[in-house]
């Protein structure tokens, strides 16, 4: 029976053993997941953090619903802009003017009688340069209903020039003009066609 006892007592000993490694392996494995858990929740907070800097400053200075921009020369009105919705960012390192719901401009000549039109659903106006950008369905049609489509088209307000380096669609009374590269005078009387791809005569029946 002595015997018996003595071989039982190494078999205990090696249990208790075993159960220390595995207590001493617990005690070192749980706080290395709790500094994944900590450490995962810090990134998850500054990406957080990150997207409301962002969201913030993308917050226009000015905003304004079904507005109205008015362009004078020497007193006389010029060119009106008018917009469902703008929003301006002069504190930016840009500034600029957004359209985002698209805009109507309309420009006058001298006996206030309107010259071109131009609309577009997205715009956006580069006040240093004075450079707008129309984008999105942008149509321009002068006083004879001459009709420019395009997906692109910039108005350069200090000299008075629109153009493009896009596709564009001219219909006239006599035909349909396709092409790529346009440029013209801001009331679209005086234009030309930088490649021309096509044309299809309109005859009268």
């Amino acid at each position: 029976m002595k015997s018996g006892a003595g071989l039982m007592r190494p078999q205990r000993s090696e249990l208790l053993n075993k159960k220390r490694a595995i207590y001493r392996l617990l005690f070192i494995i749980i706080p290395l997941l709790s500094g994944i858990i900590i450490l995962s929740g810090g990134c998850s907070s500054k990406i957080e953090k990150v997207k409301l800097i962002s969201e913030q400053t993308n917050f226009p200075d000015q905003s304004m619903t079904d507005a109205e921009i008015i362009h004078t020369n020497h007193g006389k009105l010029r060119v009106k802009v008018m917009s469902p919705k703008i929003n301006r960012y002069t504190t930016v390192e840009e500034p600029h003017t957004v359209f985002p719901e698209g805009l109507t401009v309309l420009f006058y000549d001298s006996t206030l009688s309107v010259d071109a039109k131009i609309s577009a659903n997205y715009a956006i106006y580069h006040e240093p340069d004075q450079l707008w950008e129309a984008k999105n369905d942008v149509v321009a049609v002068n006083r004879k209903g001459d009709t420019l489509n395009t997906e692109y088209l910039v108005w350069r307000q200090d000299k008075e020039i629109i153009y493009t380096d896009r596709y564009v669609r001219i219909t006239t009374k006599d035909g349909i003009i396709h092409g790529k590269g346009f440029e013209a005078n801001q009331d679209f009387t005086d234009y030309e066609i930088k490649e021309t791809t096509g044309t299809l005569e309109v005859k009268d029946e």
